[in-house]
C-alpha cells in the first residue's frame, strides 16, 4: 500500500485528494481583558401590538374619530405605560448589578472582571 504523504488525505473516492490546513502556533496567551464591549441589551419582543392593531383597526371603521374608539385608545396607552414601567425597572435593575433572565449584561461583566482581573505576570 502506498504511503500518503503528510498534509495529505485520501478522499474516499478514488483519486480525489486535498490538503488539510495547517495547525497555526498561537503568539499571544489565550487571556480575556479586563474590559468588554459596551453592547444595548438586545430588546425583546414588541410590546402592545395587539391593543395598537385594535386601536387602528377601530380607527380604520370609524374614519379615524378618536371619540368612537377611546376604550381601545385607553387600553393602548394603559399597555404603553406597563411596558415602560417594566423596561425601568430592568434597566433599574441592570444598574444595581441584579442579573435577569440569566443573563449577564457587559456592565455586569465589566463589574465582575473589575473584582477579580487578571494577575499581572511578570516577563
Amino acid at each position: 500500500m502506498a504511503r500518503i504523504p503528510p498534509g495529505l488525505i485520501i478522499n474516499p473516492a478514488p483519486g480525489v485528494r486535498y490538503k488539510v490546513p495547517a495547525v497555526k502556533k498561537l503568539t499571544k496567551e489565550l487571556i480575556l481583558k479586563d474590559k468588554v464591549k459596551f453592547q444595548k441589551n438586545r430588546l425583546g419582543a414588541a410590546t402592545c401590538l395587539t391593543e395598537m392593531s385594535l386601536m387602528m383597526a377601530c380607527w380604520k371603521e370609524n374614519d379615524f374619530k378618536d371619540s368612537a374608539c377611546a376604550k381601545e385608545i385607553t387600553a393602548f396607552h394603559k399597555c404603553t405605560e406597563e411596558a415602560t414601567k417594566e423596561r425601568r425597572g430592568v434597566k433599574e435593575a441592570d444598574l444595581k448589578g441584579v442579573v435577569q433572565e440569566g443573563r449577564l449584561t457587559s456592565r455586569n461583566i465589566n463589574k465582575l472582571l473589575q473584582r477579580f482581573p487578571h494577575p499581572v505576570k511578570p516577563h
